[in-house]
């Protein structure tokens, strides 16, 4: 069957209003263990959760034999993800609460894009050595 996401799915962000916290209420949080036991049972042979409290990603994780990544989820889950260009701070008007940025890419993107615009512009990109004869 493959893995599944479970929470915050990239699919729903706009139907959920955004990137919410989910399964806050116990209602829901006993939902979510359901659906992740069901997808074991179904074949799975991992589950992403994504945009949960860390406690019920734990007892997720506790609660099944098969690994759960986490992003956005806590510390509890067998791994954890993050988008790249999250990681990697190549932008960041949008920062969710479980993002780090692990470097300043932005700064380093608009300064490479800057420096390429302005040597189109004076001509001196490409040069002789980066055409072909």
């Amino acid at each position: 069957m493959g893995n599944t996401l479970l929470g915050l799915t990239p699919q729903s962000v706009h139907a959920f209003g955004g990137f919410k916290v989910q399964a806050k209420e116990a209602r829901a949080q006993q939902k979510l263990l359901k659906d992740a036991k069901d997808l074991q049972e179904a074949g799975c042979f991992a589950l992403v959760l994504e945009c949960v409290p860390s406690q019920i990603a734990k007892e997720v994780t506790d609660s099944l034999d098969i690994p759960t990544i986490g992003i956005g989820a806590g510390p509890h889950c067998d791994g954890q993800v993050l988008v790249l260009q999250d990681m990697l701070g190549a932008q960041t008007q949008f920062k969710p609460k479980f993002v780090r940025h692990f470097a300043d890419l932005s700064t380093t993107i608009k300064t490479a894009v800057q420096q390429f615009t302005q040597e189109v512009q004076d001509g001196t990109f490409p040069s002789p050595q980066e055409s072909y004869a």
